[in-house]
């Protein structure tokens, strides 16, 4: 992320009352007072527009999907779920989507693993499905959430 500052230069130097003859025009007249404001105003403006800039760049995570009650036996892999199909022309060559699979285990064994699997489909589209394996010796019970970075606009 670019590092964004803002250092202010406007300095009002004050009016002495009954000495300073305050007036529109010169140095230190009204005019060029509020000039002096607007260009600061104007540097505020470029740095907020810098930083929407670089809060548009920031990658949030989208919620795709979620199944409760999850329950795969001893040593077995559970079915697969459907997680997104996604139009691969959106993105450059040789990269795919990223995933992030959160799980909630329930009950049972906690050492359940995850496997994405990206499955062809037509129109040059991606399908995403999400499977479980249970290692373990006894039926895991496990809720899950699946994320994947947002698409930027």
């Amino acid at each position: 992320m670019a590092d964004i500052n803002y250092g202010r230069t406007f300095q009002h130097d004050d009016w002495i009352d009954n000495e300073d003859v305050v007036q529109a025009g010169g140095e230190k007249g009204f005019n060029k007072k509020f000039h002096d404001i607007e260009a600061e105003f104007d540097k505020i403006g470029t740095v907020v527009g810098n930083v929407n800039t670089e809060i548009n760049r920031i990658q949030r995570l989208q919620f795709l999907s979620a199944e409760a009650g999850v329950t795969i036996n001893p040593a077995s892999a559970s079915a697969e779920f459907p997680v997104e199909v996604y139009d691969r022309a959106t993105l450059p060559p040789n990269v795919e989507k990223a995933y992030f699979v959160v799980i909630f285990p329930v009950s049972g064994p906690t050492n359940v693993q995850h496997t994405l699997l990206y499955h062809t489909a037509p129109g040059n589209k991606i399908g995403v499905t999400v499977q479980f394996f249970n290692p373990g010796a006894g039926i895991a019970k496990l809720n899950f959430r699946v994320l994947t970075l947002a698409t930027q606009a």
